[in-house]
């Protein structure tokens, strides 16, 4: 397993060559769109198939600008569901597993009633988008709904946790909202529809959404919409993410705000979280039914499609995040100066490059794309059992690859010459399934210890920077590191590994030149 920048190369130009920038239809999320894409739902429906969301099957090549309003709902009690006593089993998979399974489906309860784009889920978080009513002039209407959609799902989960399995399941709820535009796009597969908005409202209101105070936190654009006071300070966002609002009756709305009669009725809170309750109850039962095997490397084999919870998969691995380093700026600069077409052409062969490295060169599996983030999976040794130090090296030569084909995508594409990839691994046991709603909108999932480090060491670093976790350095050999002098390492390439981890030059016991100690004065 290893890179070739001549492979790297040819398949880059294959990418662009299916998504040329000048060919990328750019469409605006008007009210003649939302017309003509409901009705297309309209006939999918008669025909036998499900309701999906205004936004969601958008073409490959195809970019739809959309005014909206984007909200990150985090589970601030994910972590401690994660460990038992401090220690990642069976067990507390199996609990974290069943809690997220509970809440995505809690909150897609509720996405339905708003007509919100659930757009993803990673994790303990989820990201959702109000894009209607469309147009100038409906921003305050779009805020409204965002709002109330908010506060049902926060209501709908901390609901269905308190009457499901004893409270096992509950959760304090964090959501961050903010709005403006963004462009969305899908840069899945037909089986692996992957629909990502791009643009600074999402990755703000996740932002809003980091803390461990639970609450609504509005952005100031949102509260504008709104037509409340912003906020002022030196430090805007650690104002606004230090000022819960409480969507009750607070937040200056008048009562005759149709805010009020966009808010969800306990009843039909209840009645969501019954729903979810029972979808939770035909899929898992109890947390015991998520079943456990192991799957024999290499990892790139695992078919999600076969993957549920009674056929989930955990086992010693390794986490792989990659991040494109001052990609929302690069969005916002091509949306501000109309390159679109090139922004979504050259995310759509990183993307595919990066995914293409970690599978083809070095048999990993990719999870999912988060934004421009890459989530991958690793793993050496058996059907018996995972070898951790070979894992942590083929881990070290991927990342290097990925990192050397970035770098060939910047040499071939046009406008990403500033960017950076920055990348984070970590080892540990972890499951790996798909959970949520049955079928093509399941969830893929994969959650751990080593995940979220992996992810947290990624969102550390700059975008020349590698990091490795304390526990896959433990069971690094020496040779790997020694390239982590403080579990970091700068501008590490495919060459670069190679070169370090390859063995010194053999040489014949009679080249004396070559053996002999160097002269150092004095008598030999």
């Amino acid at each position: 397993m290893s890179w070739s920048r001549n492979k790297s190369l040819q398949r880059i130009r294959s990418f662009r060559n299916t998504a040329p920038a000048a060919s990328i239809n750019l469409r605006s999320f008007d009210l003649s769109y939302m017309t003509a894409r409901a009705a297309t739902i309209q006939t999918k429906i008669r025909l036998g198939g499900k309701s999906e969301p205004l936004i969601f099957d958008v073409p490959p090549d195809t970019a739809i600008k959309v005014e909206g309003v984007h909200v990150y709902i985090q589970m601030l009690d994910f972590a401690a569901a994660m460990t038992e006593r401090e220690r990642e089993t069976e067990a507390s998979h199996r609990r974290v597993l069943s809690m997220l399974h509970l809440n995505y489906a809690a909150c897609d309860q509720v996405a339905e009633e708003f007509e919100a784009q659930r757009v993803d889920f990673h994790g303990a978080r989820m990201h959702a988008v109000i894009v209607s009513p469309p147009g100038p002039g409906n921003e305050k209407e779009r805020a409204e709904r965002a709002l109330a959609f908010a506060e049902a799902a926060k209501r709908a989960i901390e609901e269905v946790g308190r009457i499901t399995e004893s409270g096992r399941y509950s959760t304090r709820i964090r959501v961050g909202v903010d709005s403006g535009s963004a462009v969305a796009v899908n840069s899945g597969t037909k089986d692996e529809r992957e629909p990502l908005f791009l643009g600074a409202p999402a990755n703000y209101a996740a932002k809003l959404a980091e803390g461990d105070e639970e609450g609504i936190f509005m952005s100031n654009r949102v509260r504008q919409d709104l037509g409340l006071q912003p906020l002022f300070s030196l430090d805007t966002l650690a104002a606004e993410r230090a000022n819960p609002t409480s969507p009750i009756g607070n937040i200056g709305l008048s009562a005759n705000s149709s805010y009020q009669s966009k808010r969800l009725s306990d009843s039909a809170i209840l009645t969501a979280a019954s729903r979810a309750k029972a979808r939770f109850v035909v899929d898992v039962g109890t947390d015991a039914t998520f079943s456990f095997h192991r799957h024999t490397p290499p990892l790139k084999s695992i078919d999600f499609t076969s993957l549920m919870p009674s056929n989930s998969i955990r086992m010693g691995l390794m986490s792989i995040f990659g991040d494109i380093e001052g990609f929302t700026k690069y969005v916002d600069e091509c949306i501000t100066q109309h390159r679109i077409g090139e922004m979504v052409s050259n995310l759509h062969v990183i993307r595919s490059e990066l995914a293409a490295t970690l599978s083809d060169d070095y048999s990993g599996r990719k999870v999912r794309f988060i934004g421009d983030c890459i989530h991958g999976l690793l793993a050496e040794g058996t059907s018996q059992e995972t070898d951790a130090s070979a894992s942590v090296v083929s881990a070290v030569k991927a990342a290097g690859g990925m990192r050397s084909s970035f770098e060939l995508c910047q040499e071939e594409l046009d406008g990403i010459d500033n960017l950076g990839i920055a990348i984070g691994l970590e080892f540990g046991e972890t499951p790996i399934t798909r959970i949520g709603i049955r079928g093509e909108r399941s969830v893929r999932c994969s959650v751990s210890r080593a995940v979220s480090r992996s992810e947290e060491l990624q969102s550390n670093c700059t975008g020349d920077q590698t990091a490795v976790g304390p526990i896959a350095l433990n069971h690094a050999p020496a040779t790997i590191r020694r390239l982590f002098e403080g579990g970091v390492a700068w501008g590490l390439d495919a060459g670069s590994v190679e070169e370090h981890l390859s063995p010194p030059p053999q040489v014949s016991s009679g080249d004396v030149s070559a053996t002999a100690a160097p002269y150092s004065g004095g008598e030999r």
